[in-house]
């Protein structure tokens, strides 16, 4: 048994490596992506502005984004309790 052990883990050491190998030379072989070409730069005056960043509850203030209102408690109680009957 242990004869068997020890060529399993030869053997998948060998086809980890023989693959690995294999892979590697697919990849450094395959076609190459086509880069795009541009005739003219990209104008940025045309492009539309994003909007800006506001805090979670929709304040600008000096609160950095750190003033969160607590969740309701309302939606919670109506819903039935999920009980397990673990050890």
């Amino acid at each position: 048994m242990k004869i068997i052990k020890v060529v399993l883990h030869y053997w998948f050491a060998i086809i980890s490596v023989f693959s690995f190998l294999v892979g590697w030379g697919m990849l450094a072989h395959s076609l190459k992506p086509v880069q795009p070409t541009q005739a003219s730069p990209v104008n940025t005056a045309s492009l539309p502005a994003l909007p800006t960043i506001q805090a979670f509850n929709g304040s600008s203030g000096n609160g950095g984004g750190q003033n969160f209102s607590a969740p309701s408690n309302q939606s919670v109680s109506n819903l039935p309790i999920l009980r397990s009957g673990g050890s």
